[in-house]
């Protein structure tokens, strides 16, 4: 998963593209099963390689949870608020992976006044840190703990949405990212040079 998701992140393949190319001539090839078994839980918008570990210990621990990652988040009105690393649509459940990057600097700061604002809005968030990847099951309980948190919140009073407001360039797909024209993706894919 995280070598399709970083091979995504760079536009060099799709997951149609790959599900397209598992399905040629390959089929005696080792791995192939793996690699058909895994094209579900793909997404082309994970911006580092812990995302995908995120994502999968989300899915693993909330069984049936549709986790998307990096889906910008708007109130109502359509103002943009953030890209939390991974979201529940149904749910109002966001997650967040912080490694050592997020130490630096004032980076942290910046996740905190985030961390605030998605909470206005009504959503709940779990952080998975660095620490979590060996043993994860701190992170499935505060992951838990969010659910319980997003329950009480009725559908109806959600401040938020992950509609794109009309004029919004979608940047979420390998196939949106290789339309984009040079200025777009110098000013909408910024992310990628800070990753680099």
């Amino acid at each position: 998963m995280v070598a399709f998701d970083m091979a995504a992140f760079n536009d060099l393949v799709s997951i149609a593209e790959l599900a397209a190319f598992v399905d040629t001539d390959l089929v005696a090839r080792r791995g192939v099963e793996r690699v058909r078994r895994v094209l579900p839980l793909l997404d082309e918008n994970a911006w580092s390689p812990m995302e995908p570990v995120l994502q999968l210990t989300w899915r693993d621990e909330i069984v049936g949870a549709e986790v998307l990652m990096n889906r910008p988040v708007f109130d109502r009105s359509g103002r943009f608020v953030g890209t939390p690393d991974g979201i529940d649509p149904e749910t109002g459940v966001y997650g967040m992976y912080d490694g050592a990057l997020h130490l630096a600097d004032n980076v942290r700061s910046i996740d905190v006044v985030k961390e605030a604002a998605y909470r206005r809005l009504g959503l709940e968030g779990a952080t998975m840190m660095a620490g979590d990847v060996a043993d994860r099951g701190a992170f499935a309980r505060r992951l838990r703990e969010a659910y319980v948190r997003a329950g009480r919140t009725p559908v109806a009073d959600r401040l938020w949405t992950i509609e794109t407001p009309p004029g919004w360039v979608d940047t979420t797909t390998v196939e949106a990212r290789r339309h984009l024209s040079s200025y777009e993706k110098a000013r909408l894919l910024a992310h990628r040079r800070r990753a680099a």
